[in-house]
């Protein structure tokens, strides 16, 4: 496949990939602590990627022996939400049962991110390990990074194949990168090579199937944490 916007060819494909980025200089934070503001703050979408991302991560994870709540309950609630989010036809009913749904998964994955707090002892690596993004701390160059793209939206191409990816410039982004994955492998990522446009067009996809698809902006002090995930159809 090719990243038309650029004429270049796309990465690796990651597995099981944190949803923030780290950049190596970032280790320098003392004490490094897991981030849940976007528990409350991904669509649903992006909560139940995270979620499979957590879950995958944290599976036979030495650092992390007993989870608590444990996987199995994590999983429980997010299937729970799955179905309600997959139940939902914007009726009032469905709503109120995708919400319902929501508050225990939220609720699960809080509860864990305190357990990953206590038995990760403050090793960004370690932390990291869990699936987990970490807070920015103050002084790191994390934290001088660009902010995160907003306003991703993907829709089909004009081709067979094809998805088109835009999101809004971000101040002190000199470039940006993207990555997509299939909603049936959620932490398999597929990332492109780093473009100057706030576009890109994915071709090669798979007509019929749903993927994911996130954006980060990249700076002279690193790169921003990956945008929720965008869904769409390949057609």
């Amino acid at each position: 496949m090719s990243n038309v916007e650029n004429n270049q060819s796309y990465g690796t494909i990651e597995s099981s990939i944190p949803a923030g980025n780290a950049p190596a200089t970032a280790t320098r934070s003392a004490l490094a602590k897991p981030a849940i503001s976007f528990v409350g703050l991904s669509s649903d979408q992006g909560l139940i990627v995270s979620g499979g991302r957590i879950i995958a991560a944290m599976t036979s994870n030495p650092a992390y022996p007993v989870p608590m709540p444990s996987l199995a309950v994590l999983s429980a609630a997010r299937d729970g939400f799955i179905a309600a989010v997959n139940a939902n036809d914007r009726g009032k009913l469905a709503i109120a049962a995708r919400n319902k749904a929501r508050e225990p998964y939220e609720a699960a994955l809080r509860q864990l991110s305190m357990y990953v707090a206590q038995h990760c002892q403050g090793d960004l690596v370690t932390l990291l390990s869990s699936g987990y993004p970490a807070q920015r701390q103050r002084g790191t160059v994390a934290q001088m990074a660009p902010p995160t793209p907003g306003n991703l939206k993907v829709r089909q191409g004009p081709s067979s194949g094809q998805l088109v990816g835009r999101c809004e410039r971000t101040v002190g982004a000199a470039l940006y990168q993207w990555r997509f994955a299939t909603a049936a492998a959620p932490t398999a990522y597929t990332v492109t090579d780093t473009s100057s446009r706030a576009r890109v067009t994915l071709e090669g996809l798979v007509p019929g199937t749903q993927y994911l698809v996130q954006v980060r902006a990249c700076g002279n002090r690193g790169s921003s944490d990956w945008s929720d995930a965008a869904v769409a159809y390949a057609v």
